[in-house]
Protein backbone atom coordinates (compact mmCIF):
# COMPACT_ATOMS: atom_id res chain seq x y z
CA UNK A 1 0.00 0.00 0.00
CA UNK A 2 1.38 3.58 -1.03
CA UNK A 3 0.54 7.04 -1.82
CA UNK A 4 -0.64 5.73 -5.27
CA UNK A 5 -3.40 3.90 -3.86
CA UNK A 6 -6.82 6.20 -4.29
CA UNK A 7 -8.29 8.07 -1.54
CA UNK A 8 -12.05 5.87 -1.02
CA UNK A 9 -15.40 8.09 -0.64
CA UNK A 10 -18.31 5.90 0.78
CA UNK A 11 -21.61 7.11 -0.67
CA UNK A 12 -22.40 8.93 -3.88
CA UNK A 13 -25.03 11.20 -2.20
CA UNK A 14 -23.78 15.26 -2.94
CA UNK A 15 -22.15 15.05 0.04
CA UNK A 16 -20.35 11.98 -1.37
CA UNK A 17 -19.76 13.52 -5.21
CA UNK A 18 -19.20 17.14 -3.81
CA UNK A 19 -15.88 15.32 -1.73
CA UNK A 20 -15.01 13.03 -5.12
CA UNK A 21 -15.02 16.35 -6.92
CA UNK A 22 -13.25 18.42 -4.60
CA UNK A 23 -10.27 15.52 -4.05
CA UNK A 24 -9.57 14.86 -7.57
CA UNK A 25 -9.19 18.55 -8.51
CA UNK A 26 -6.44 18.86 -5.80
CA UNK A 27 -4.72 15.76 -7.80
CA UNK A 28 -6.07 12.68 -5.60
CA UNK A 29 -6.72 9.38 -7.18
CA UNK A 30 -10.31 9.01 -6.03
CA UNK A 31 -12.98 5.60 -5.95
CA UNK A 32 -16.57 6.05 -5.05
CA UNK A 33 -18.05 3.33 -3.58
CA UNK A 34 -22.27 3.41 -3.60
CA UNK A 35 -23.91 0.56 -1.76
CA UNK A 36 -26.97 1.27 -4.10
CA UNK A 37 -27.54 -0.20 -8.07
CA UNK A 38 -27.85 3.39 -9.17
CA UNK A 39 -26.71 6.78 -9.12
CA UNK A 40 -30.05 9.14 -7.53
CA UNK A 41 -31.13 11.35 -4.87
CA UNK A 42 -34.35 11.16 -3.04
CA UNK A 43 -35.95 14.68 -1.87
CA UNK A 44 -36.98 17.72 -3.58
CA UNK A 45 -35.91 21.04 -3.76
CA UNK A 46 -33.06 22.58 -1.05
CA UNK A 47 -31.81 26.29 -0.87
CA UNK A 48 -28.16 26.72 -1.64
CA UNK A 49 -26.21 30.18 0.42
CA UNK A 50 -23.62 32.05 -1.17
CA UNK A 51 -21.32 30.18 1.02
CA UNK A 52 -21.86 26.43 -0.87
CA UNK A 53 -22.66 28.67 -4.68
CA UNK A 54 -19.05 30.02 -4.30
CA UNK A 55 -17.41 26.57 -3.62
CA UNK A 56 -19.44 25.24 -6.88
CA UNK A 57 -18.10 28.19 -9.09
CA UNK A 58 -14.74 27.75 -7.66
CA UNK A 59 -15.16 24.05 -8.88
CA UNK A 60 -16.67 25.03 -12.56
CA UNK A 61 -20.16 23.24 -11.88
CA UNK A 62 -22.40 26.76 -11.07
CA UNK A 63 -23.00 27.41 -14.68
CA UNK A 64 -24.92 24.10 -15.28
CA UNK A 65 -26.04 24.08 -11.82
CA UNK A 66 -27.68 27.91 -12.55
CA UNK A 67 -29.38 26.77 -15.62
CA UNK A 68 -31.25 24.49 -13.63
CA UNK A 69 -32.10 26.76 -9.78
CA UNK A 70 -33.50 30.08 -9.44
CA UNK A 71 -32.17 32.95 -7.91
CA UNK A 72 -35.05 34.14 -5.49
CA UNK A 73 -35.34 37.93 -5.07
CA UNK A 74 -36.47 38.37 -1.63
CA UNK A 75 -37.11 35.89 1.74
CA UNK A 76 -40.97 36.80 3.14
CA UNK A 77 -41.62 36.21 6.55
CA UNK A 78 -45.48 35.84 7.56
CA UNK A 79 -47.27 34.89 10.47
CA UNK A 80 -49.29 31.26 9.13
CA UNK A 81 -52.71 32.53 10.86
CA UNK A 82 -53.55 35.79 9.04
CA UNK A 83 -50.69 35.83 6.22
CA UNK A 84 -49.01 39.38 7.94
CA UNK A 85 -45.78 40.04 6.87
CA UNK A 86 -43.65 39.66 9.65
CA UNK A 87 -40.18 40.22 7.85
CA UNK A 88 -38.43 40.65 4.85
CA UNK A 89 -34.94 40.22 3.98
CA UNK A 90 -33.89 41.04 -0.08
CA UNK A 91 -31.97 38.50 -1.92
CA UNK A 92 -31.20 38.62 -5.91
CA UNK A 93 -28.45 41.24 -6.61
CA UNK A 94 -27.93 42.69 -3.49
CA UNK A 95 -26.70 38.86 -1.86
CA UNK A 96 -24.46 38.76 -5.19
CA UNK A 97 -22.88 42.10 -4.12
CA UNK A 98 -22.65 41.28 -0.60
CA UNK A 99 -21.21 37.70 -0.98
CA UNK A 100 -19.95 37.13 -4.12
CA UNK A 101 -22.62 35.02 -5.41
CA UNK A 102 -26.41 34.53 -5.15
CA UNK A 103 -28.30 32.27 -3.24
CA UNK A 104 -30.08 29.44 -5.17
CA UNK A 105 -33.03 27.39 -4.62
CA UNK A 106 -32.59 24.21 -6.57
CA UNK A 107 -34.23 20.43 -6.44
CA UNK A 108 -31.94 18.15 -5.22
CA UNK A 109 -32.06 15.73 -8.13
CA UNK A 110 -30.96 18.91 -10.76
CA UNK A 111 -27.88 19.36 -7.86
CA UNK A 112 -27.08 15.87 -7.77
CA UNK A 113 -26.89 15.10 -11.63
CA UNK A 114 -24.92 18.19 -11.92
CA UNK A 115 -21.90 17.01 -9.46
CA UNK A 116 -22.36 13.64 -11.21
CA UNK A 117 -21.45 14.82 -14.56
CA UNK A 118 -18.26 16.35 -13.47
CA UNK A 119 -17.57 13.59 -11.06
CA UNK A 120 -17.99 11.26 -14.40
CA UNK A 121 -16.00 13.49 -16.98
CA UNK A 122 -13.05 13.67 -14.19
CA UNK A 123 -10.11 10.92 -15.09
CA UNK A 124 -8.86 11.07 -11.56
CA UNK A 125 -12.76 9.69 -10.19
CA UNK A 126 -13.74 5.95 -10.27
CA UNK A 127 -17.61 5.16 -9.50
CA UNK A 128 -18.06 1.81 -7.98
CA UNK A 129 -22.36 0.58 -7.72
CA UNK A 130 -23.65 -1.86 -5.37
CA UNK A 131 -20.28 -1.87 -3.49
CA UNK A 132 -21.75 -1.15 0.62
CA UNK A 133 -18.86 -0.63 2.93
CA UNK A 134 -18.98 -3.24 5.58
CA UNK A 135 -15.39 -3.44 6.86
CA UNK A 136 -12.71 -1.48 7.69
CA UNK A 137 -8.97 -2.80 8.08
CA UNK A 138 -6.48 -0.09 9.14
CA UNK A 139 -2.78 -0.97 8.34
CA UNK A 140 0.05 1.40 8.52
CA UNK A 141 0.56 2.39 5.79
CA UNK A 142 -3.38 2.45 4.49
CA UNK A 143 -6.52 0.52 4.68
CA UNK A 144 -8.83 -2.12 3.62
CA UNK A 145 -11.96 -1.98 2.54
CA UNK A 146 -14.35 -5.09 2.60
CA UNK A 147 -18.09 -4.62 0.75
CA UNK A 148 -21.73 -6.21 1.45
CA UNK A 149 -22.07 -9.57 -0.64
CA UNK A 150 -18.80 -8.88 -2.72
CA UNK A 151 -15.87 -11.42 -2.54
CA UNK A 152 -12.83 -9.10 -2.89
CA UNK A 153 -11.40 -5.84 -1.15
CA UNK A 154 -10.33 -2.78 -2.16
CA UNK A 155 -6.92 -0.47 -0.94
CA UNK A 156 -7.07 3.16 -0.17
CA UNK A 157 -4.90 6.01 1.67
CA UNK A 158 -8.09 6.70 3.53
CA UNK A 159 -11.62 6.76 3.76
CA UNK A 160 -14.24 9.35 3.33
CA UNK A 161 -17.79 8.13 5.05
CA UNK A 162 -19.95 10.67 3.46
CA UNK A 163 -22.97 7.75 2.98
CA UNK A 164 -25.35 9.87 4.95
CA UNK A 165 -27.67 9.96 8.10
CA UNK A 166 -27.43 6.45 8.50
CA UNK A 167 -23.48 6.26 8.10
CA UNK A 168 -22.50 2.63 8.04
CA UNK A 169 -18.98 3.79 8.37
CA UNK A 170 -19.84 5.85 11.44
CA UNK A 171 -20.97 2.95 12.88
CA UNK A 172 -17.51 1.17 12.34
CA UNK A 173 -15.26 3.50 13.12
CA UNK A 174 -16.66 6.29 15.31
CA UNK A 175 -20.10 4.87 17.53
CA UNK A 176 -22.98 2.74 17.29
CA UNK A 177 -25.69 4.67 18.14
CA UNK A 178 -28.32 5.78 15.53
CA UNK A 179 -29.73 9.35 14.88
CA UNK A 180 -32.81 9.95 16.61
CA UNK A 181 -36.09 10.91 15.60
CA UNK A 182 -36.90 15.08 16.09
CA UNK A 183 -40.44 14.76 16.49
CA UNK A 184 -40.58 16.72 13.36
CA UNK A 185 -42.03 15.31 9.96
CA UNK A 186 -41.66 16.91 6.60
CA UNK A 187 -44.60 16.87 3.87
CA UNK A 188 -43.09 17.67 0.35
CA UNK A 189 -44.53 18.65 -2.80
CA UNK A 190 -43.53 19.84 -6.41
CA UNK A 191 -46.14 21.83 -8.25
CA UNK A 192 -46.48 23.28 -11.73
CA UNK A 193 -45.90 26.95 -10.63
CA UNK A 194 -48.81 27.97 -13.35
CA UNK A 195 -50.99 25.36 -11.28
CA UNK A 196 -50.51 27.40 -7.97
CA UNK A 197 -52.72 30.30 -6.96
CA UNK A 198 -51.78 33.54 -8.53
CA UNK A 199 -50.31 34.94 -5.17
CA UNK A 200 -47.80 32.17 -4.97
CA UNK A 201 -46.32 32.58 -8.52
CA UNK A 202 -43.56 34.48 -7.30
CA UNK A 203 -39.42 34.90 -7.29
CA UNK A 204 -39.20 34.71 -3.98
CA UNK A 205 -39.02 32.37 -0.75
CA UNK A 206 -42.08 32.21 1.50
CA UNK A 207 -42.12 31.49 5.54
CA UNK A 208 -45.03 31.20 7.43
CA UNK A 209 -44.86 30.15 10.89
CA UNK A 210 -47.20 28.93 12.78
CA UNK A 211 -47.79 26.83 16.17
CA UNK A 212 -45.59 23.55 16.23
CA UNK A 213 -45.32 24.32 12.13
CA UNK A 214 -44.10 26.41 9.35
CA UNK A 215 -44.54 26.22 5.63
CA UNK A 216 -41.29 27.12 3.05
CA UNK A 217 -42.22 27.69 -0.79
CA UNK A 218 -39.50 28.64 -3.47
CA UNK A 219 -39.48 28.54 -6.88
CA UNK A 220 -36.97 25.81 -8.85
CA UNK A 221 -36.15 25.02 -12.19
CA UNK A 222 -36.03 28.37 -13.88
CA UNK A 223 -39.29 29.00 -12.10
CA UNK A 224 -41.81 26.69 -13.83
CA UNK A 225 -42.29 24.94 -10.40
CA UNK A 226 -42.82 25.97 -7.15
CA UNK A 227 -41.55 23.54 -4.32
CA UNK A 228 -43.80 23.13 -1.08
CA UNK A 229 -42.79 21.92 2.09
CA UNK A 230 -44.70 21.84 5.36
CA UNK A 231 -42.77 20.78 8.40
CA UNK A 232 -45.06 19.91 11.59
CA UNK A 233 -44.20 18.91 15.17
CA UNK A 234 -45.92 15.55 15.46
CA UNK A 235 -45.62 12.71 18.04
CA UNK A 236 -46.68 9.85 15.29
CA UNK A 237 -44.53 7.27 14.58
CA UNK A 238 -41.22 7.58 12.63
CA UNK A 239 -39.49 5.60 9.86
CA UNK A 240 -36.32 4.81 10.16
CA UNK A 241 -35.60 5.45 6.87
CA UNK A 242 -36.60 8.85 6.58
CA UNK A 243 -39.09 9.26 4.10
CA UNK A 244 -42.34 6.80 5.33
CA UNK A 245 -43.67 4.87 2.51
CA UNK A 246 -46.42 3.71 4.50
CA UNK A 247 -48.06 6.92 5.18
CA UNK A 248 -50.72 6.66 2.60
CA UNK A 249 -52.03 9.90 0.19
CA UNK A 250 -55.14 9.59 2.70
CA UNK A 251 -53.61 9.77 5.69
CA UNK A 252 -51.06 12.49 4.45
CA UNK A 253 -53.91 14.99 3.79
CA UNK A 254 -55.51 13.85 7.01
CA UNK A 255 -52.47 14.93 8.63
CA UNK A 256 -52.50 18.78 6.42
CA UNK A 257 -55.48 19.39 7.22
CA UNK A 258 -55.20 18.98 10.97
CA UNK A 259 -52.12 20.86 11.26
CA UNK A 260 -53.00 24.03 8.95
CA UNK A 261 -57.21 24.18 10.67
CA UNK A 262 -55.67 27.41 12.22
CA UNK A 263 -53.95 28.80 9.25
CA UNK A 264 -55.28 31.60 6.35
CA UNK A 265 -57.13 30.77 3.29
CA UNK A 266 -54.31 31.84 1.13
CA UNK A 267 -51.94 29.34 2.62
CA UNK A 268 -54.72 26.23 2.97
CA UNK A 269 -55.19 27.44 -0.95
CA UNK A 270 -51.86 26.67 -1.83
CA UNK A 271 -51.60 23.07 0.23
CA UNK A 272 -54.68 22.45 -1.65
CA UNK A 273 -53.64 22.74 -4.85
CA UNK A 274 -50.57 20.63 -4.42
CA UNK A 275 -50.87 17.06 -5.21
CA UNK A 276 -48.44 13.85 -5.05
CA UNK A 277 -47.25 14.48 -0.93
CA UNK A 278 -44.83 12.52 0.23
CA UNK A 279 -43.79 12.38 4.26
CA UNK A 280 -40.40 12.40 5.85
CA UNK A 281 -39.42 11.93 9.71
CA UNK A 282 -36.88 14.34 10.20
CA UNK A 283 -33.86 12.68 12.48
CA UNK A 284 -31.01 14.52 14.18
CA UNK A 285 -28.31 14.61 15.88
CA UNK A 286 -26.49 16.04 18.94
CA UNK A 287 -24.17 19.48 18.13
CA UNK A 288 -21.02 18.01 17.32
CA UNK A 289 -18.85 18.89 20.32
CA UNK A 290 -14.93 17.86 19.14
CA UNK A 291 -12.46 17.09 15.99
CA UNK A 292 -13.11 13.40 16.66
CA UNK A 293 -16.77 12.85 16.32
CA UNK A 294 -15.30 13.92 12.77
CA UNK A 295 -11.66 12.22 11.64
CA UNK A 296 -10.05 9.08 13.20
CA UNK A 297 -6.90 7.29 11.71
CA UNK A 298 -7.08 7.60 8.17
CA UNK A 299 -11.21 7.58 8.36
CA UNK A 300 -13.00 10.87 8.03
CA UNK A 301 -16.52 11.72 8.34
CA UNK A 302 -18.62 14.20 6.10
CA UNK A 303 -21.59 15.80 5.65
CA UNK A 304 -24.83 13.57 7.18
CA UNK A 305 -22.93 11.21 8.20
CA UNK A 306 -20.80 13.39 10.68
CA UNK A 307 -23.51 16.30 11.25
CA UNK A 308 -26.91 16.10 10.16
CA UNK A 309 -29.10 19.02 10.85
CA UNK A 310 -32.88 20.16 10.65
CA UNK A 311 -33.45 21.81 7.95
CA UNK A 312 -34.55 25.29 9.16
CA UNK A 313 -31.42 27.04 8.32
CA UNK A 314 -31.35 25.54 4.75
CA UNK A 315 -27.64 24.52 5.27
CA UNK A 316 -27.42 20.55 5.36
CA UNK A 317 -26.35 20.27 1.59
CA UNK A 318 -23.93 23.60 2.25
CA UNK A 319 -22.10 22.20 4.97
CA UNK A 320 -21.57 19.30 3.09
CA UNK A 321 -20.32 21.06 -0.02
CA UNK A 322 -17.99 23.40 2.64
CA UNK A 323 -16.56 19.69 4.23
CA UNK A 324 -15.63 19.05 0.39
CA UNK A 325 -13.82 21.84 0.04
CA UNK A 326 -12.37 22.20 3.12
CA UNK A 327 -10.97 18.20 3.14
CA UNK A 328 -9.13 18.76 -0.41
CA UNK A 329 -7.49 22.06 0.96
CA UNK A 330 -5.85 19.65 3.46
CA UNK A 331 -5.68 16.73 2.07
CA UNK A 332 -3.10 18.45 -0.90
CA UNK A 333 -0.92 19.73 1.63
CA UNK A 334 2.70 17.52 1.97
CA UNK A 335 4.77 16.96 4.67
CA UNK A 336 1.63 15.63 6.87
CA UNK A 337 0.38 11.82 7.10
CA UNK A 338 -3.00 11.05 5.65
CA UNK A 339 -4.25 10.73 9.48
CA UNK A 340 -3.03 14.23 10.52
CA UNK A 341 -4.20 15.81 7.36
CA UNK A 342 -8.19 14.50 8.42
CA UNK A 343 -7.65 15.17 11.93
CA UNK A 344 -6.44 18.55 10.79
CA UNK A 345 -9.42 18.97 8.56
CA UNK A 346 -11.98 17.87 11.57
CA UNK A 347 -10.35 20.55 13.69
CA UNK A 348 -10.93 23.34 10.99
CA UNK A 349 -14.66 22.27 9.99
CA UNK A 350 -16.44 20.93 13.56
CA UNK A 351 -16.98 24.07 14.91
CA UNK A 352 -18.74 26.09 12.44
CA UNK A 353 -21.10 23.13 11.73
CA UNK A 354 -21.81 22.52 14.85
CA UNK A 355 -22.90 26.53 15.25
CA UNK A 356 -25.06 25.45 12.02
CA UNK A 357 -26.45 22.63 13.84
CA UNK A 358 -27.54 24.54 16.91
CA UNK A 359 -29.14 27.83 14.80
CA UNK A 360 -31.21 25.05 12.69
CA UNK A 361 -32.75 23.90 16.53
CA UNK A 362 -32.76 27.01 17.42
CA UNK A 363 -34.82 28.55 13.87
CA UNK A 364 -37.43 25.28 14.62
CA UNK A 365 -38.19 26.92 18.13
CA UNK A 366 -38.48 30.58 16.89
CA UNK A 367 -40.61 29.40 13.75
CA UNK A 368 -42.93 27.40 15.86
CA UNK A 369 -43.46 29.71 18.59
CA UNK A 370 -46.59 30.63 20.29
CA UNK A 371 -47.45 32.60 23.42
CA UNK A 372 -44.70 35.38 24.86
CA UNK A 373 -42.15 33.52 22.52
CA UNK A 374 -44.26 34.53 19.32
CA UNK A 375 -44.95 37.77 20.32
CA UNK A 376 -41.16 38.46 20.64
CA UNK A 377 -40.20 36.93 17.48
CA UNK A 378 -42.88 39.53 15.81
CA UNK A 379 -41.93 42.46 17.58
CA UNK A 380 -38.20 41.77 16.77
CA UNK A 381 -38.85 40.59 12.88
CA UNK A 382 -41.24 44.19 12.63
CA UNK A 383 -38.37 46.33 14.30
CA UNK A 384 -34.86 44.35 13.08
CA UNK A 385 -36.26 42.00 10.16
CA UNK A 386 -33.89 42.19 7.75
CA UNK A 387 -30.77 42.63 10.29
CA UNK A 388 -32.05 38.81 12.10
CA UNK A 389 -32.78 37.56 8.55
CA UNK A 390 -29.82 37.78 7.09
CA UNK A 391 -26.35 35.65 8.51
CA UNK A 392 -23.23 37.39 7.43
CA UNK A 393 -21.18 35.13 10.17
CA UNK A 394 -22.88 32.16 7.73
CA UNK A 395 -22.85 33.42 4.43
CA UNK A 396 -19.41 35.35 3.84
CA UNK A 397 -16.98 32.63 5.59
Amino acid sequence: MSSLDPVAVAGAGIGGLAAALALGRSGASVHVYEKTGDFSEAGAGIGLGPNAVRVLQQWGVNTALQAQACTPQGLIARRADDGRIAGQLPMGQSFIEKYGAPYLTVLRADLHRTLLDAVKKHEAITLHLNHGVSGINLHAKGLELEFDGIHQRHQAQALIGADGLHSNVRALMFDRDGPSASGHWAYRALLPMADAPKFFQQMHIGIWMGKRLHVVHYPVRGGDFLNLVVLIESNGPASQAGWDVSRSTEQITVDLKQAMHTSCHALNELIDAAKGWRAWCLFDRPPLWHAGQMAKDRVALLGDAAHPMLPYLAQGAGMAIEDAAALASFWQRTGKTASENLLDYANARWSRVSRVQQRSRRNGRIFHADGFLRMARDTALKWRGEQLMDLPWLYAA
